[in-house]
């Protein structure tokens, strides 16, 4: 929460800093808001996604095909998801 709060005051900033005229801070709005809302909502679904592979891992290990595949999915996935979650051009 702190850190996309973070974000998004950045965000914000960077792009009313592009605008040459007050009419213009509608359409800086609406580019804050298609750029915070799609990575809100990606960094939300892997804080849930970590959350039930703690919660459930055992379990999910345990299931046929299933848990070893999810689990060579996550880990050939985790480079990606790290350097999005870390990365600062966001």
């Amino acid at each position: 929460g702190g850190c996309q709060a973070t974000e998004d005051g950045f965000r914000l900033a960077a792009d009313l800093a592009t605008l040459r005229h007050t009419a213009d801070v509608h359409v800086a709005l609406a580019k804050y808001s298609r750029r915070r809302v799609l990575r809100t909502s990606i960094v939300q679904g892997i804080a849930q996604l970590g959350s039930d592979l703690l919660v459930d891992f055992d379990l999910m290990i345990s299931i046929p095909l299933l848990g070893p595949a999810f689990l060579t999915a996550t880990q050939l996935t985790m480079p990606w998801i790290l350097k999005f979650l870390y990365v600062p051009d966001f």
